[in-house]
């Protein structure tokens, strides 16, 4: 009588162990386009990333901040361009022959991100992200999720596109 209840136990408990498991395995990480900013890798979730584009032209726009670099004509919408370094203060080379262009949407609000190399997807679990980085300076940390321990810098896109620091509401 004393092995069956151990036994039922041992199937109940081994049951309950593979669902939680599974809980765990799916919750506990993020897809992400990782592209490199001067000689470090960044990644944004994908879940704000509508494309990725080729252009080899940006209509610059006066009496903007210098970290918008212009506008882009993407089929129809009118969309600005950022330049991350200016606005991250990352140093790097010059933004004069940009490639790539990350589109990223979160809301009603989409911009265009120059990247200098996009690197590609991967699969970031949420347990490798350090969110507490010393080496980061206050103004980076509001819009940097934090520091995988494969040193790619995952933004924070969502806090990135409500800053007040990027919506211009001035008149001329």
């Amino acid at each position: 009588m004393k092995n069956d209840k151990k036994t039922i136990l041992k199937q109940r408990a081994d049951k309950l162990s593979i669902s939680l498991e599974k809980k765990v395995v799916s919750g506990e990480q993020i897809k992400v386009l990782e592209f490199l900013l001067s000689t470090e890798k960044y990644a944004i979730d994908s879940t704000y990333i509508n494309e990725v584009i080729s252009i080899s032209e940006i209509t610059p726009l006066p009496c903007t901040p210098d970290f918008i670099v212009g506008i882009i004509n993407l089929r129809g919408k009118i969309i600005s361009v950022m330049d991350i370094k200016k606005f991250l203060s990352i140093s790097g080379a010059d933004t004069a022959n940009i490639k790539k262009v990350i589109i990223v949407k979160h809301s009603d609000i989409e911009l265009g991100i120059i990247a200098d190399e996009i690197l590609g997807n991967s699969i970031i679990q949420l347990n490798e992200i350090q969110t507490k980085v010393t080496s980061i300076t206050d103004v980076n940390k509001n819009f940097i999720t934090g520091v995988t321990n494969k040193k790619l810098i995952v933004l924070d896109i969502k806090e990135l596109l409500l800053s007040e620091k990027i919506i211009i509401n001035e008149e001329i």
